[in-house]
């Protein structure tokens, strides 16, 4: 039986870039020589090359040399890289105090992340309660970020012109009578997640469910994660979220030191960004 049928413009463009990749830079016949040598009959001329190569340049991928005219690859693809890198590494050092959580509170844990400005869960532990939450959160999946736990926790570190792209291409749906769906309050909401370091999600994505959830940072001090304990709302009244709290803050942080954040760090960025806000003094 035959296998899908290969799409020739994506083989083509893959192999552009893996030429450019052992060089600095190429020229244009070079490159199309040495693509035509890697497609194995596929058929590729100079001026197909140069259109692939001007569709790569506006996506950021390529960039064009404006001395010699030669072609050669850009740092996005090491980005990308490096971020699939990032997400095994925070599954692989996570997965252990995510178990520990789950074991403790015997409730259902998620770590996420955030790809291509969607929540995805990277990892989850099911609660082995008889009664427990019964949740549309899988492994490899997205869901909305403005109504979940760790989703808010995520978005609340972001850099404000990447929240102000996730929040403009997401709508604000009402998924219960507790969901926010004004951008006012999910800016107050946003806020406080930092300056509490940690958030709450009071069945804003599904009825019945609770979540605490704390961020998890990397070795640069950035947010990488967030890690989330998930109960049923007749077992997470008010007076018990503070002893959850604890445990999946403390649970964040034993993480975050395993990817190779430290405290200092974060007090130093922190001094650091309070002495750029603060006033110059003028000289008499």
């Amino acid at each position: 039986m035959k296998g899908p049928a290969l799409i020739k413009s994506v083989f083509k463009t893959m192999k552009i870039l893996e030429c450019l990749s052992y060089e600095r830079t190429l020229g244009i016949t070079e490159l199309t020589d040495r693509v035509s040598t890697h497609l194995e009959g596929i058929p590729i001329d100079k001026s197909t090359v140069y259109r692939f190569l001007v569709s790569l340049i506006d996506l950021g991928f390529v960039y064009q040399d404006p001395q010699t005219e030669k072609y050669g690859l850009t740092l996005k693809l090491f980005e990308i890289g490096m971020s699939v890198l990032e997400r095994m590494e925070l599954w692989r050092e996570a997965e252990p105090i995510v178990e520990e959580i789950a074991r403790v509170t015997g409730e259902t844990v998620h770590l996420a992340t955030l790809d291509e400005d969607e929540l995805v869960y990277l990892g989850k532990i099911e609660s082995t309660r008889t009664l427990r939450v019964s949740m549309m959160s899988r492994v490899g999946r997205s869901a909305p970020a403005y109504c979940t736990g760790v989703g808010k926790t995520l978005l609340a570190y972001l850099p404000r012109k990447r929240l102000d792209r996730i929040l403009k291409k997401e709508k604000l749906v009402r998924y219960t009578d507790k969901t926010i769906v004004s951008r006012a309050h999910l800016e107050r909401e946003l806020s406080s997640i930092r300056k509490n370091g940690y958030a709450i999600d009071n069945e804003e994505h599904e009825i019945g469910v609770r979540c605490v959830a704390a961020p998890l940072r990397n070795n640069n001090s950035a947010v990488c994660g967030a890690v989330s304990v998930s109960i049923p709302t007749v077992r997470l009244p008010d007076e018990e979220i503070p002893r959850y709290r604890d445990i999946i803050v403390q649970a964040a942080e034993e993480i975050s030191r395993r990817m190779g954040y430290r405290v200092h760090q974060s007090i130093e960025n922190t001094a650091s960004q309070q002495r750029s806000r603060e006033p110059r003094k003028r000289g008499h």
